[in-house]
């Protein structure tokens, strides 16, 4: 039997259906027709009776009941299979923002944009869903090669702007993708949209005074002397800066000297340079300086400090000692060497004569003679000059001056002693020595004189 309900078969016993529960009704059992009374009388022809029509079985009653149903499901399933369908034939769809990135280097006003699109992340994500059309190329790729190809072939873009950047900015990354390509060649579908960014993080700008570190350190005797530009700095953009001095050379204590950031290898962009490269903008160029500290040639007597006259007469002295040991005869001796003074001469005109100044020192030379056999004895006096030349003032007060190089070009003068005539460095006498150190050169130099006796 079965459940006039839900349908379902059950043992003809049951009372209650174990599928939905349903009362089940027992069937009564029908009564058989009885025979008809005999009658003498002629039968009369009696109306069939009417057909009972067929009872419905319960599963023909559950179809019925549910029709409706199973065609909503049959609609249902037909629709799953369309989209499923869709799904499967429709190209494969990607999004190309979530992969780029922006990032921001430099100094503010002169920031660097830089964008990266991550090709590992796409194609871990993309690997392998993406198809090339055209099987005979395709079937000898790998899935990475795939994806990297279709990025190589359809996908690309730049920021509109990249340099001279400030914090607060905004930059755009511009795709210029070919779509058509992407659809036809990989069956794919590229979604993007341009993306801004805003600039951060670049490092602040420093205004730097070049010059403060910088001194400047002279050399030679003015009026010729030269400059060099010293910079004392550490920093990074210290080290990168070229300096130039205008004038450098042919200085004199007073003179203006400019000095100026000469960075020709930049050219015209050199400020620009340091800006992107280290931060720094220059509160000035250039900056004027005013010679002093350098040394100048002797012009008066009392320039010579007497540290160095002391050091100058000893060395005179010990010229003499020298020259007597080495080139007089051993019946003469040299007794005394006494300095009496000197004569200053300036050259009057410093450009052309290599010779600035000359220092002679004054000797008076007491010499004896001596000759025992003869029971002779004589002496003589005469002046001998040692002449030191171009001797510098300094700033401190002091004179350089080359004691090692000195001149003993004195004259010859002839003396007799008891019949012996010898010839004897130097000058008779101290008119003779002014004369010929002094008098002889006034056409060219100057001078000033502090003997004792002159």
């Amino acid at each position: 039997m079965f459940c006039p309900n839900c349908g379902k078969q059950l043992p003809d016993d049951s009372t209650f259906c174990e599928h939905c529960g349903a009362k089940i009704e027992a069937e009564q059992p029908k009564a058989a027709p009885s025979a008809p009374a005999q009658s003498p009388v002629q039968p009369s022809v009696q109306a069939p009776a009417p057909s009972q029509p067929a009872q419905p079985s319960p599963l023909t009653e559950f179809v019925k009941k549910n029709k409706k149903m199973v065609g909503i499901g049959a609609g249902v399933l037909v629709l799953l299979i369309a989209v499923v369908a869709f799904i499967a034939t429709r190209p494969q769809k990607v999004k190309l923002e979530d992969y780029v990135s922006v990032t921001f280097s430099g100094y503010d006003t002169m920031g660097n944009a830089t964008y990266t699109f991550d090709v590992e992340a796409f194609c871990k994500e993309y690997a392998g869903k993406i198809e090339y059309q055209t099987p005979a190329l395709g079937e000898s790729m790998d899935d990475q090669a795939i994806c990297q190809m279709l990025l190589q072939d359809c996908v690309s873009g730049s920021l509109n702007k990249n340099q001279e950047l400030a914090n607060g900015d905004e930059v755009t990354y511009e795709w210029n993708c070919d779509d058509k390509t992407a659809l036809e060649k990989y069956d794919v579908k590229l979604s993007y949209d341009d993306m801004k960014f805003t600039v951060e993080g670049l490092e602040e700008v420093r205004e730097v005074d070049p010059f403060e570190n910088v001194k400047l350190e002279y050399t030679g005797t003015a009026p010729n002397g030269r400059v060099e530009v010293v910079c004392d700095s550490t920093e990074d953009w210290a080290q990168a800066l070229v300096y130039s001095a205008d004038p450098y050379r042919d200085l004199d204590n007073g003179d203006t000297v400019t000095v100026s950031i000469a960075q020709d290898d930049m050219g015209d962009e050199w400020e620009r340079v340091f800006l992107e490269n280290y931060g720094v903008k220059f509160t000035a160029t250039e900056k004027e300086y005013t010679v002093d500290g350098l040394g100048s040639y002797l012009t008066k007597l009392e320039q010579v400090d007497s540290a160095t006259l002391e050091e100058m007469k000893s060395r005179g002295a010990d010229a003499i000692k020298a020259e007597a040991a080495q080139d007089w005869d051993e019946a003469i001796s040299l007794d005394s060497a006494t300095y009496v003074g000197n004569y200053l001469l300036v050259a009057k005109d410093q450009e052309t004569n290599s010779r600035k100044n000359a220092l002679y020192l004054v000797y008076q030379v007491q010499s004896t003679a001596s000759f025992p056999e003869e029971g002779y004895q004589g002496s003589v006096t005469f002046y001998y000059t040692v002449r030191f030349d171009n001797l510098i003032a300094t700033p401190d007060g002091k004179v350089q001056v080359e004691l090692g190089d000195y001149v003993t070009q004195n004259g010859r003068f002839r003396t007799e002693f008891n019949g012996h005539g010898y010839y004897f460095p130097g000058y008779e006498s101290l008119d003779e020595a002014y004369r010929q150190c002094v008098t002889v050169n006034v056409d060219r130099y100057t001078y000033e004189t502090s003997t004792v006796e002159q």
